[in-house]
């Protein structure tokens, strides 16, 4: 059963956007909405990636 979701808006980039497109298309999934839910579920209950995940920095976009 799914859950009730709530709508957040989300500022993206073309190129973060463009990945998420591509893995929603490459995996089948239903929508981009849930392609983002999947990868936050994943690190939810992923939690030994959370340091190499949000301990780095990763401005591909900064000076």
């Amino acid at each position: 059963m799914a859950s009730p979701k709530k709508t957040f808006e989300v500022d993206l980039t073309v190129d973060q956007m463009a990945f998420m497109r591509s893995m929603k298309e490459k995996f089948n999934i239903a929508d981009e909405s849930k392609t983002f839910r999947v990868v936050i579920d994943y690190l939810m209950v992923t939690r030994n990636v959370h340091d190499s995940v949000f301990g780095q920095s990763r401005c591909f976009r900064c000076d």
